[in-house]
């Protein structure tokens, strides 16, 4: 989250506050409360965004893709690691996420790229929105949502295009 912030000093601030918490409380604790997210009296003053993540409908949506992603990240950092069989209603719910991450993740990428999940839909995203897809990729859900938070080189998925989408795509920025 700090990475995130607009002012190297509110950052480097933000990360030893972060460092100092995680030093201080136990793991099983510092879990627990990642997992029941902020209650109403933790969050002080007018601040509705905030006052949302309290809602267990709403922490749920946002958070789903950040601690899949992150979850992945760790998985796949180990040698010899596999795709995990996730239950339909997994991808399903990565699926429906997918639009919504895509708008903000894939917004700088130039062409229109189809995110395709087999014998389901295909989405598109980047410029595709306006002029439709010059590429297209295919793998499930929990795979799409990889590429689309910038993680390309550990998702397995199938690219289909011209070369030059294809290294157009491949140098895009995506990721938040």
């Amino acid at each position: 989250m700090s990475g995130r912030l607009p002012v190297r000093a509110l950052r480097r601030h933000a990360a030893e506050a972060v460092d100092a918490l995680v030093a201080s409380e136990p793991y099983d604790k510092l879990v627990d409360a990642v997992a029941s997210g902020p209650s109403w009296t933790d969050l002080a003053g007018p601040i509705p965004v905030a006052w949302a993540w309290s809602l267990p409908v709403i922490r749920e949506q946002a958070n789903l893709l950040e601690y899949l992603v992150h979850h992945e990240d760790v998985r796949r950092a180990a040698p010899d690691w596999e795709p995990r069989p996730l239950p339909v209603e997994v991808q399903t719910a990565v699926w429906k996420r997918l639009p919504t991450l895509t708008r903000m993740t894939m917004r700088a990428v130039p062409l229109g790229v189809g995110l395709s999940w087999p014998s389901h839909d295909e989405l598109i995203a980047g410029r595709g929105r306006r002029e439709g897809a010059t590429v297209r990729i295919t793998g499930q859900p929990v795979e799409l949502a990889l590429f689309a938070f910038g993680r390309g080189a550990v998702a397995r998925v199938d690219y289909e295009g011209s070369r030059s989408d294809l290294t157009i795509l491949k140098g895009a920025r995506i990721g938040l």
